[in-house]
């Protein structure tokens, strides 16, 4: 009788530790791999044992989801620049930004090809992200939650022939408490397109030594840049919903050193996409507004 109920007891206090690991993990820790609502898993964590659901379709509100071969991200990944293309075999940092709530917070990406299989190569760049492996697919995601809204990670893309990359990613914004009610999950998807030229930032036979400064701004910038040759120039400052708040610049600048400053009052804090047009060339900045 004492071996049966040591035996029982036993059982159940296992399986307890097995269902509270299995909600720590998912509420705290990194979410396992296969939760980024892609084809090969088709779910996330919004479920009764991690956090409520269903699952609500990402906002361009919420969310920016940026691409840069620099430290500072140029472009934004197809929610609002369709133009992004990717160059083969070229290294990008990508960030993953959530631009509202109050809580916790956390994050999971894997880029697939058309077949569903990985495309390109994820790798960490700070101490707040971890990749989870299944079914020889890389998924990126938060290490830990807590307060943190952007997250940054490298991406290699793949070779050229690849075709388009699909980004299927989820997000999490929670209440803190330990406890699925009150935790939304959101999920969406983002394709970007192979580029079969040189990419939309290589305009270097065009300008050279474009600087945007300060940065973050305040109440005003300079743009700066040298043109190799006579061009038509404009240039406008985007916000991140794909909208134009600002047209900077539409002439023809003579050859040499272009200096100008811009006034920037009446712009909201945010962070916005300035994009510069030399002929038919462009190329994209992403600057800060205090």
């Amino acid at each position: 009788m004492n071996k049966k109920f040591l035996l029982l007891s036993f059982f159940l206090i296992t399986s307890l530790l097995l269902v509270t690991t299995s909600n720590v993990t998912s509420k705290i820790a990194s979410p396992p791999a296969g939760n980024a609502a892609d084809p090969n898993s088709n779910q996330t964590c919004a479920r009764a044992t991690c956090h409520n659901g269903p699952a609500q379709a990402a906002s361009l509100s919420t969310l920016a989801f940026l691409a840069g071969t620099g430290v500072i991200p140029t472009d934004t990944i197809n929610l609002v620049s369709p133009t992004f293309k990717y160059v083969p075999g070229t290294l990008y940092n990508l960030t993953f930004k959530l631009n509202s709530f109050t809580g916790v917070y956390g994050f999971q990406t894997v880029a697939l090809k058309a077949n569903n299989t990985q495309a390109g190569v994820m790798a960490t760049t700070a101490g707040t992200t971890q990749i989870n492996s299944a079914g020889g697919r890389s998924y990126m995601g938060h290490k830990s939650a807590s307060g943190t809204k952007t997250w940054t990670f490298k991406w290699t893309a793949p070779a050229a022939g690849t075709g388009p990359v699909t980004f299927y990613y989820a997000y999490n914004t929670g209440d803190g408490d330990g406890e699925p009610v009150g935790d939304v999950i959101y999920n969406g998807l983002s394709t970007i397109q192979e580029s079969t030229g040189t990419g939309i930032n290589d305009i270097s036979d065009k300008i050279s030594a474009l600087n945007v400064f300060p940065n973050p701004i305040s109440n005003e910038f300079s743009l700066a840049f040298d043109l190799k040759n006579a061009e038509e120039v404009s240039s406008q400052l985007i916000s991140l919903d794909g909208k134009v708040v600002s047209e900077l610049l539409n002439e023809k600048v003579s050859e040499g050193n272009f200096n100008r400053q811009f006034n920037t009052n009446d712009l909201p804090a945010g962070i916005y996409l300035l994009k510069l047009n030399v002929g038919n060339s462009f190329t994209t900045k992403m600057i800060v507004k205090q």
